[in-house]
């Protein structure tokens, strides 16, 4: 497996508690110093504007994908290498999914949400077999694991979806598995 390009699905808020923003700029500061490419929102607000602000500051290639409707109410980060403007969440989402080798989920709203479970959808149905890595600070993901066994033991599911993604709860654990995804 080759990674180059990691896709960082992540918050566009600005209300969230210091310790957010503080691991998005850590993790920008990881991805960039393994010299993984970083794609994501677009945005330069919230821990999308913190991780791509972060990975420019450390001369890191960052690509930023945001649809038309959303340039107008976020504020679009236009200091980075490659801004992609799309007609729309789809196609947002389309070209999200094309440009990353693996992908990471830090704590985030709806966006985020639909972004990483179609991510891992289209893994479970054999679309793509790219790593997944869930970003856990403070157990943010748990209810969704849980909505996942449930899924399993209700035989929604006839995978154990956790068999598909890593879990993480630390910086340190995401270095762990980016130094082997280097070999």
């Amino acid at each position: 497996m080759t990674v180059k390009s990691i896709t960082v699905y992540c918050s566009s808020s600005d209300l969230l508690d210091n310790e957010y923003y503080e691991d998005a700029k850590k993790i920008g500061k990881l991805i960039s110093s393994l010299e993984f490419n970083i794609v994501y929102g677009g945005a330069k607000v919230g821990t999308m504007g913190e991780i791509a602000k972060t990975a420019k500051k450390y001369g890191n290639k960052v690509i930023g994908v945001i649809p038309m409707f959303l340039s107008k109410k976020e504020i679009i980060y236009e200091d980075i290498d490659d801004l992609k403007v799309v007609n729309d969440m789809s196609e947002r989402k389309k070209i999200l999914f094309e440009l990353g080798d693996a992908y990471l989920a830090l704590p985030g709203g709806t966006g985020t949400l639909e972004e990483i479970v179609e991510v891992l959808s289209w893994k479970v149905m054999g679309i793509h077999n790219k790593p997944i890595i869930f970003f856990n600070k403070n157990n943010f993901w748990d209810n969704l694991f849980q909505q996942f066994k449930f899924f399993e033991d209700e035989h929604f599911t006839n995978k154990n979806l956790q068999n598909s993604f890593h879990i993480i709860d630390t910086v340190d654990q995401l270095k762990n598995i980016l130094i082997t995804w280097q070999r």
